[in-house]
Protein backbone atom coordinates (compact mmCIF):
# COMPACT_ATOMS: atom_id res chain seq x y z
CA UNK A 1 0.00 0.00 0.00
CA UNK A 2 2.55 2.57 1.01
CA UNK A 3 4.57 1.90 -2.51
CA UNK A 4 1.49 2.22 -4.45
CA UNK A 5 1.28 5.56 -2.10
CA UNK A 6 5.01 6.37 -3.00
CA UNK A 7 4.26 5.89 -7.28
CA UNK A 8 0.85 7.75 -6.84
CA UNK A 9 2.88 10.89 -5.37
CA UNK A 10 5.65 10.82 -7.72
CA UNK A 11 3.36 10.93 -10.64
CA UNK A 12 1.40 13.87 -9.09
CA UNK A 13 4.86 15.80 -8.43
CA UNK A 14 5.68 14.76 -12.20
CA UNK A 15 2.18 16.21 -13.08
CA UNK A 16 2.27 19.42 -11.25
CA UNK A 17 1.30 22.55 -13.07
CA UNK A 18 3.62 25.35 -13.49
CA UNK A 19 2.68 28.23 -15.51
CA UNK A 20 4.56 29.97 -18.08
CA UNK A 21 4.61 32.77 -20.11
CA UNK A 22 3.51 31.96 -23.93
CA UNK A 23 5.34 35.08 -25.17
CA UNK A 24 8.61 35.41 -27.30
CA UNK A 25 11.99 35.10 -25.02
CA UNK A 26 9.94 33.53 -22.02
CA UNK A 27 12.37 30.41 -20.81
CA UNK A 28 11.56 29.63 -17.34
CA UNK A 29 8.48 28.10 -15.39
CA UNK A 30 6.61 29.39 -12.20
CA UNK A 31 5.25 27.95 -9.56
CA UNK A 32 2.45 30.11 -9.43
CA UNK A 33 1.03 32.64 -11.34
CA UNK A 34 1.61 35.59 -9.16
CA UNK A 35 5.28 35.73 -9.48
CA UNK A 36 6.64 39.21 -10.29
CA UNK A 37 8.50 37.85 -13.40
CA UNK A 38 4.59 36.85 -15.16
CA UNK A 39 3.17 40.33 -13.91
CA UNK A 40 3.92 42.16 -17.41
CA UNK A 41 2.81 38.77 -19.13
CA UNK A 42 0.05 38.54 -21.33
CA UNK A 43 -0.93 34.98 -22.05
CA UNK A 44 0.00 32.70 -19.29
CA UNK A 45 -0.51 28.93 -19.78
CA UNK A 46 -0.77 25.88 -17.46
CA UNK A 47 1.59 22.88 -18.18
CA UNK A 48 3.17 20.25 -16.25
CA UNK A 49 6.47 20.36 -14.91
CA UNK A 50 7.87 17.30 -17.50
CA UNK A 51 5.87 19.50 -20.53
CA UNK A 52 7.44 22.34 -19.38
CA UNK A 53 11.22 20.85 -19.29
CA UNK A 54 10.54 19.25 -22.82
CA UNK A 55 9.70 22.90 -24.19
CA UNK A 56 13.55 23.64 -22.74
CA UNK A 57 12.40 25.84 -19.79
CA UNK A 58 14.22 25.84 -16.59
CA UNK A 59 13.35 26.97 -13.16
CA UNK A 60 12.29 30.65 -12.14
CA UNK A 61 15.09 31.88 -9.88
CA UNK A 62 12.50 33.57 -7.76
CA UNK A 63 9.90 30.62 -7.55
CA UNK A 64 12.18 28.31 -7.04
CA UNK A 65 15.67 29.92 -5.26
CA UNK A 66 19.15 30.01 -5.26
CA UNK A 67 19.13 26.07 -6.39
CA UNK A 68 17.26 27.14 -10.04
CA UNK A 69 20.02 29.81 -9.90
CA UNK A 70 22.94 27.19 -10.07
CA UNK A 71 21.05 24.75 -12.29
CA UNK A 72 21.19 27.53 -14.26
CA UNK A 73 24.46 29.43 -14.36
CA UNK A 74 25.82 25.19 -15.20
CA UNK A 75 23.58 24.73 -17.86
CA UNK A 76 24.78 28.17 -19.20
CA UNK A 77 28.47 27.51 -18.42
CA UNK A 78 28.26 24.29 -21.21
CA UNK A 79 26.45 26.15 -23.53
CA UNK A 80 29.14 29.12 -23.98
CA UNK A 81 31.74 29.04 -26.14
CA UNK A 82 35.45 29.05 -25.63
CA UNK A 83 37.62 26.06 -23.99
CA UNK A 84 36.03 22.64 -23.63
CA UNK A 85 35.17 22.01 -19.85
CA UNK A 86 33.57 18.56 -18.20
CA UNK A 87 30.74 18.23 -15.89
CA UNK A 88 32.85 19.97 -13.23
CA UNK A 89 34.04 22.73 -15.11
CA UNK A 90 37.33 21.87 -15.88
CA UNK A 91 39.20 22.57 -18.58
CA UNK A 92 39.82 19.76 -21.03
CA UNK A 93 43.15 19.44 -22.92
CA UNK A 94 43.38 19.60 -26.48
CA UNK A 95 44.73 16.73 -28.86
CA UNK A 96 48.26 17.44 -30.94
CA UNK A 97 45.86 17.00 -33.94
CA UNK A 98 43.99 20.03 -32.71
CA UNK A 99 46.21 21.85 -31.45
CA UNK A 100 47.93 21.41 -35.16
CA UNK A 101 44.81 22.79 -37.13
CA UNK A 102 44.42 25.85 -34.74
CA UNK A 103 47.98 26.42 -35.33
CA UNK A 104 47.43 26.72 -38.92
CA UNK A 105 44.53 28.36 -38.95
CA UNK A 106 46.58 30.91 -36.66
CA UNK A 107 49.55 30.90 -39.02
CA UNK A 108 47.42 31.66 -42.07
CA UNK A 109 45.64 34.61 -40.25
CA UNK A 110 48.89 36.36 -39.78
CA UNK A 111 50.44 35.38 -43.01
CA UNK A 112 46.98 36.57 -45.08
CA UNK A 113 47.58 40.42 -42.81
CA UNK A 114 51.03 40.26 -43.49
CA UNK A 115 50.33 40.32 -47.39
CA UNK A 116 47.38 42.98 -46.77
CA UNK A 117 49.97 44.98 -44.81
CA UNK A 118 53.23 44.43 -47.55
CA UNK A 119 50.65 45.49 -50.26
CA UNK A 120 49.30 48.41 -48.41
CA UNK A 121 53.65 49.37 -47.84
CA UNK A 122 54.60 48.94 -51.13
CA UNK A 123 51.21 51.45 -52.57
CA UNK A 124 52.41 53.86 -50.06
CA UNK A 125 56.14 53.99 -51.59
CA UNK A 126 55.06 54.05 -54.96
CA UNK A 127 52.95 57.43 -54.15
CA UNK A 128 55.46 58.72 -52.12
CA UNK A 129 58.23 58.14 -55.28
CA UNK A 130 55.77 59.59 -57.29
CA UNK A 131 55.61 62.94 -55.26
CA UNK A 132 59.03 63.56 -53.52
CA UNK A 133 61.47 65.70 -55.39
CA UNK A 134 64.91 64.02 -55.55
CA UNK A 135 67.78 64.70 -53.91
CA UNK A 136 71.39 64.71 -53.39
CA UNK A 137 73.71 62.22 -51.12
CA UNK A 138 73.38 64.34 -48.31
CA UNK A 139 69.57 64.68 -48.64
CA UNK A 140 69.39 67.80 -49.90
CA UNK A 141 66.60 68.84 -52.56
CA UNK A 142 67.94 69.21 -55.78
CA UNK A 143 66.65 72.05 -58.08
CA UNK A 144 65.25 71.48 -61.23
CA UNK A 145 66.76 73.01 -64.95
CA UNK A 146 64.23 75.59 -66.67
CA UNK A 147 63.99 72.78 -69.23
CA UNK A 148 63.01 70.08 -66.64
CA UNK A 149 60.47 72.59 -65.06
CA UNK A 150 58.96 73.27 -68.43
CA UNK A 151 58.74 69.92 -69.75
CA UNK A 152 57.15 68.73 -66.08
CA UNK A 153 54.56 71.79 -65.48
CA UNK A 154 51.25 70.98 -66.33
CA UNK A 155 49.63 74.07 -68.49
CA UNK A 156 47.27 75.92 -66.83
CA UNK A 157 43.90 76.94 -69.19
CA UNK A 158 44.08 80.47 -70.10
CA UNK A 159 42.11 82.88 -68.44
CA UNK A 160 40.06 86.47 -69.22
CA UNK A 161 40.57 89.85 -67.53
CA UNK A 162 38.07 88.64 -64.69
CA UNK A 163 39.68 85.15 -64.33
CA UNK A 164 37.07 83.50 -66.42
CA UNK A 165 38.43 80.37 -68.56
CA UNK A 166 38.57 81.07 -72.10
CA UNK A 167 37.15 78.51 -74.28
CA UNK A 168 39.68 76.79 -76.77
CA UNK A 169 39.01 77.13 -80.54
CA UNK A 170 38.54 73.71 -82.81
CA UNK A 171 41.76 73.94 -84.01
CA UNK A 172 43.70 75.12 -80.54
CA UNK A 173 42.31 71.51 -79.15
CA UNK A 174 43.07 69.43 -82.15
CA UNK A 175 47.15 70.94 -81.76
CA UNK A 176 47.02 69.83 -78.38
CA UNK A 177 45.56 66.56 -78.75
CA UNK A 178 48.40 65.91 -81.19
CA UNK A 179 51.18 67.50 -78.76
CA UNK A 180 49.81 64.37 -75.72
CA UNK A 181 50.12 61.40 -78.34
CA UNK A 182 53.52 62.16 -79.84
CA UNK A 183 54.83 62.80 -76.01
CA UNK A 184 53.12 58.67 -75.33
CA UNK A 185 54.42 57.57 -78.53
CA UNK A 186 57.73 59.56 -77.27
Amino acid sequence: MTLVALVAMSITANAQSVYISTGDGAVAYHKSKSCSYLANSKDIKSVSTSEAKKMGRHECTRCYGSAAATKKTTTAKKTTSGPARDEKGRFIKKTDSEKKTTTKKTEKKVAEKKTTEKKAAEKKTTAAKKSTPARDEKGRFIKKTDAEKKATKKSTPARDEKGRFIKKTDSEKKTTTKKTTTKKAA
